[in-house]
């Protein structure tokens, strides 16, 4: 018993100086409570000890964690870590020890903040080896590098210590995908991560209370893993054909060639060449031209198809359509200015021909 109280002792002068931002809660024979970096509230770890009558003679001491952030998988990992590194000091003071070695753990791995989000994103890249997910706990980040066909897109995502609070930053972006497609993986994923922590403007006062953040950092690099592996299957609309060469050193820059790739408002991509005939060409409907995609694209800017009748709805659900109305920001066109540049160019398609009869 003496050797006990003189450990609890030394626990109730050291605890707090040895181990930053801990706090003391209770330090009786039966049970040593703290809580490790309790100054940090996304990060903080209750450690409780219970000590059993015949410690540290014969028995060990018992541990019990308990935590609001930190993942079931993760406590259960640190219990038996715990666990052993009490039997390993049998029959000598174990308190400080065991605390030790649990703050030491914290504070070398703060990406266990979020263990369960990289094991689902681990998931979601097994099948392939070339995919990597790399952790870098001194920098507390995230490497993802993803492929699909023959594209890439890497990403570094890093963990702010007031994480899930604040959202994850994405930065060191690189890829060899188009650069239109690399503007919307950066942006969208980016705003992913934002609304994961930011309540929408159009909820009420009350709505916008009850809001609370949640983690972002699968939500923002499950988007990039499923775009950039989906962006070389896609269909021109038009033409149905492959929209990305297979080769990615083929990809044109020019933005006036006819196979110039472009991503519009409802998600999907076009040859910009069948893109300006389709919307150049009758008919020309007084709602706009709508996108010819046989599915709503998973990816839409659009939260709900727009730009049509409720009768024409009805008809894009019936053939299967997309459905959302082209728009794209290089091409503003309205109905009336479209049927005055058909009806010039068929004028001038006919000169030509009487011309040639003529000719002739």
């Amino acid at each position: 018993m003496e050797l006990l109280q003189d450990e609890l002792e030394y626990v109730r002068t050291h605890c707090e100086q040895q181990f930053e931002g801990s706090k003391l809660v209770a330090c009786t024979s039966s049970l040593v409570r703290v809580e490790l970096l309790s100054h940090r509230t996304n990060r903080t770890m209750i450690v409780c000890l219970h000590i059993p009558k015949d410690y540290p003679q014969s028995a060990n001491i018992l541990v019990e964690l308990k935590s609001r952030v930190y993942a079931e998988k993760l406590i259960s990992f640190l219990t038996d870590m715990l666990d052993k590194c009490a039997k390993q000091h049998c029959g000598e003071p174990q308190v400080m020890q065991l605390l030790r070695t649990a703050n030491q753990y914290l504070v070398d791995t703060p990406l266990c903040v979020c263990l369960d989000e990289i094991t689902q994103l681990r998931s979601m890249l097994a099948y392939n080896d070339e995919n990597k997910l790399k952790l870098r706990q001194s920098k507390c980040s995230v490497q993802l590098l993803i492929h699909g066909g023959e594209y890439f897109y890497r990403v570094t995502a890093t963990v702010p210590d007031n994480y899930p609070q604040h959202c994850v930053e994405l930065h060191d972006h690189e890829s060899n995908l188009p650069n239109v497609l690399v503007r919307f993986l950066n942006g969208q994923s980016k705003e992913l991560a934002r609304q994961c922590v930011e309540a929408p403007l159009r909820f009420t006062r009350d709505e916008q209370a009850k809001f609370r953040p949640v983690p972002s950092l699968y939500t923002a690099l499950k988007f990039c893993i499923a775009a950039t592996q989906d962006f070389h299957m896609e269909l021109c609309p038009i033409c149905d054909q492959a929209v990305l060469p297979t080769n990615p050193e083929e990809i044109l820059a020019d933005e006036n060639a006819d196979a110039f790739v472009e991503r519009v408002f409802c998600g999907h991509l076009f040859h910009q060449g069948c893109l300006k005939k389709y919307l150049s060409e009758p008919p020309f409907p007084k709602g706009g031209k709508l996108c010819p995609a046989k599915r709503r694209h998973p990816r839409s800017d659009a939260a709900k198809p727009v730009g049509a009748s409720g009768k024409d709805k009805g008809l894009q659900a019936e053939l299967g359509v997309c459905g959302i109305k082209l728009a794209h920001d290089r091409w503003v066109v309205n109905i009336k200015t479209a049927e005055t540049r058909w009806a010039q160019k068929q004028a001038r398609q006919r000169e030509l021909e009487e011309v040639v009869d003529f000719l002739k």
